[in-house]
């Protein structure tokens, strides 16, 4: 014959088994969730990038620098009736837009030709 209790006490160890399974899963997920993340950072990382595919990487940073440069110059340019014929029109080289667009553009090519480089060496050796 059973007692009142032994119900209650199955059913605490039942939600006691299923709180510890439920912990197992957590920790297998957090574990797995972190084990992704490392794998996506170390693929998604641009020194593999440039490693996998260094013409294509050199091609980009070039089309880039390219794209930059005609968006940032300064298209505006006075009629040629207004401005005599021995002074050509400069576009504006002082504005701070300018600038930036041009250090940019040189930190683009030289990381960009640093990762080239160092892929170059590397595979030379």
């Amino acid at each position: 014959m059973t007692t009142k209790n032994e119900p209650l006490n199955s059913i605490q160890a039942r939600i006691e088994e299923l709180q510890n399974t439920i912990t197992e899963k957590e920790d297998q997920i957090k574990s797995r969730a972190l084990h992704l993340s490392d794998s996506i950072k170390a693929e998604l990382a641009p020194m593999e990038i440039v490693k996998k595919y260094p013409v294509q990487a050199a091609a980009v940073t070039f089309l880039t620098g390219l794209v930059l440069t005609l968006a940032l110059r300064d298209r505006k340019r006075t009629p040629s009736t207004e401005q005599s014929d021995c002074y050509p029109s400069q576009p504006q080289r002082n504005s701070a837009l300018y600038t930036i667009g041009l250090d940019v553009l040189r930190s683009a090519k030289d990381l960009g030709f640093s990762y080239l480089q160092k892929y170059i060496d590397s595979k030379l050796k």
